[in-house]
């Protein structure tokens, strides 16, 4: 029994200084996860819950949006007629600038006044505005205004709007315009009485054709070739002999629409390659409105070519006058183009020239 105690004692003087380390070494082990920085992540909590909890401070927040979202949205086409009323005379302009491109017939009669502001631009909006409106009834103001109005700019406007407008209670002033001192307005006049293709005017446009303003006689001849005036072929083709090369491609032109071939031959000397390719081209589709091929080759010639207004034009004679030869070189050049849209223009013109020649063989 007294050696049990002996040994007992021994056991615990020798094992409790290494228990006692064995604690000291696990403790820094143990206290760790206190101290790890993702612990922080809770503490940042507490400060979010006031926003959370604070009924007071949203509810206002909440009901300010709420207001924001159920105010209207501004209506442009209201601020335009308030802006004609502005006493900025750019704001005023601006203001019927937009009313016109709105095309919204509601506003045609805050034009109507505009066409009376002090200031010459804005009379010119309105009277453009109202031209994309179509407004009839603005016909006989714009008519007083093209004769009366002080302004060459708002003159000019006036005129090209009633091309819009296509009034022939109109048609009378329009003539009167072709006196006015403006080369402009007298170009705009003339623009409008072609448009709506005014025959009585044919003698007051005729007695402009030796004007010194160049653009005065191509705005001659183009309403003469657009109402077909059978009396002005013959000055028609003394026009072919202008030094402005843009009358002259009027006149053919003019005279490719009159249809008239008793000056055939002075349009087919403008086949020659010395002229501009515009003109020759112009030469051989007049020539192939009278039902003349003499235009064929040099057709032949702009088919092929890269830019596709003369390449359309060349089609246009080739459909117009060509024979089986022709279909034959459409069907070539279309096998070797490659461009989609000139593609396009010469498997139009084969499907063209296909039926005329069907046609013909059925005669």
């Amino acid at each position: 029994m007294k050696n049990i105690k002996i040994v007992s004692l021994f056991a615990t003087l020798f094992l409790a200084p290494a228990l006692l380390l064995c604690a000291q070494t696990a403790a820094p082990k143990t206290a760790k996860p206190a101290v790890k920085k993702p612990a922080a992540k809770p503490a940042a909590k507490p400060a979010a819950k006031p926003a959370a909890v604070s009924s007071s401070t949203a509810a206002p927040a909440a009901q300010s949006k709420a207001g924001q979202a159920a105010a209207p949205a501004a209506d442009p086409f209201a601020e335009a007629l308030e802006k004609l009323k502005a006493g900025d005379p750019a704001a005023r302009r601006e203001a019927a600038d937009f009313i016109g491109q709105t095309r919204n017939a509601k506003g045609a009669q805050a034009l109507m006044g505009a066409l009376s502001d002090d200031s010459p631009r804005v009379r010119q909006a309105a009277a453009d505005a109202l031209g994309m409106l179509t407004w009839h009834a603005a016909s006989p103001k714009l008519s007083e205004m093209l004769l009366k109005d002080t302004d060459a700019n708002v003159r000019q406007q006036v005129a090209i709007s009633l091309s819009y407008i296509m009034d022939p209670a109109s048609a009378p002033t329009l003539v009167k315009a072709l006196k006015d001192n403006s080369p402009a307005v007298r170009y705009s006049a003339l623009h409008t009485l072609a448009v709506m293709k005014y025959a009585p005017a044919e003698n007051e446009i005729i007695a402009l054709l030796p004007s010194a303003d160049a653009n005065t006689r191509r705005g001659a001849i183009a309403a003469l070739g657009e109402m077909q005036s059978e009396k002005a072929a013959p000055t028609l083709a003394e026009a072919l002999k202008d030094p402005d090369q843009y009358v002259k491609l009027e006149a053919v032109k003019a005279l490719g629409n009159i249809g008239d071939a008793s000056f055939s031959k002075e349009i087919a000397a403008l086949l020659a390659p010395a002229e501009q390719p515009q003109l020759r081209i112009e030469a051989a589709l007049a020539l192939a409105k009278m039902e003349k091929n003499d235009g064929l080759l040099t057709a032949y010639e702009f088919a092929k070519a890269a830019e596709l207004s003369l390449k359309s034009q060349a089609l246009n004679v080739i459909a117009a006058v060509g024979d089986a030869r022709s279909l034959q070189f459409i069907e070539e050049i279309y096998a070797a183009e490659q461009d989609p849209s000139a593609k396009s223009m010469l498997d139009f013109a084969r499907q063209r020239l296909m039926a005329r020649l069907k046609v013909q063989e059925k005669k």
